[in-house]
């Protein structure tokens, strides 16, 4: 018997294991999230279950995220490529992304992609001190660390948090949240600089600055990449893509 084939034969019946036992790949309705509202549980479940139906697979290129990630959708087209795997999930926090790892580990990507922090600050924190830049950067971290510590031939790249535009997000979505006023502190934006200032001193995984490149004159984010201030429109997932063409390309399946 090959070599080869006893790998192949191997995995096959990991494979097999998995799918019988897809419970310790993905997280169950029991699981608890902390912070994450009815809506949010609602979505995150959902997601769970698609991709319990379509698992990562091998030689994959993972997109991992909350709906900035998810809303690119087939990533494949925009890349022109046939190996990418959204596991991007709407309202999802680093603590979420932490619950649900065990697929990425079982299935050994060849490379993952992590955009996740932006839902922490989305909200009044006034009264959750232990919700700030240095503890939602040690969760992306901590990510990037056990991806790492179980599954070492994948490369993990960490995307900078994207700015917000409060002001479009007020306008679009007629709202009145305290949080998303001028005079609101700590503001979105400026605990989102902090945070990706600490994930760009990291020194163990290279870090995507999509943030520089997605901000106006004001520092927020372009109303002409976004569709509501905190959403990506077609034009920002153009961008996007443009910036990060060749890196993608070096993982792409021959």
């Amino acid at each position: 018997m090959s070599t080869k084939f006893h790998s192949n034969l191997i995995w096959t019946f990991l494979f097999i294991y998995s799918c019988s036992k897809d419970t310790n790949l993905y997280p169950d309705l029991s699981t608890i999230i902390k912070d994450q509202q009815e809506w949010q549980k609602k979505f995150y479940f959902e997601r769970i279950s698609e991709f319990k139906n379509v698992p990562i697979g091998k030689n994959k290129i993972v997109f991992l995220g909350n709906s900035i990630m998810q809303g690119g959708g087939n990533w494949n087209d925009r890349y022109k490529s046939n190996n990418i795997v959204n596991r991007g999930i709407s309202g999802d926090y680093t603590a979420g992304v932490l619950k649900r790892l065990n697929e990425i580990i079982f299935y050994k990507p060849s490379a993952v992609f992590l955009m996740i922090g932006i839902n922490e600050f989305f909200a009044d924190n006034s009264e959750k001190l232990e919700v700030n830049p240095e503890n939602v950067a040690k969760n992306i971290l901590k990510i990037a660390d056990i991806i790492t510590r179980h599954s070492p031939k994948t490369k993990v790249f960490i995307h900078t948090i994207l700015p917000i535009n409060n002001d479009q997000y007020l306008e679009v979505k007629k709202v009145d949240y305290n949080f998303l006023q001028d005079n609101y502190t700590p503001s979105i934006n400026g605990q989102v600089e902090e945070t990706n200032s600490i994930l760009k001193s990291n020194g163990r995984y290279q870090v995507i600055d999509l943030h520089s490149i997605f901000i106006d004159e004001a520092f927020k984010l372009n109303t002409n990449l976004s569709s509501d201030g905190v959403h990506l429109n077609e034009n920002g997932y153009s961008l996007w893509v443009h910036e990060t063409m060749e890196l993608i390309k070096s993982f792409q399946n021959n």
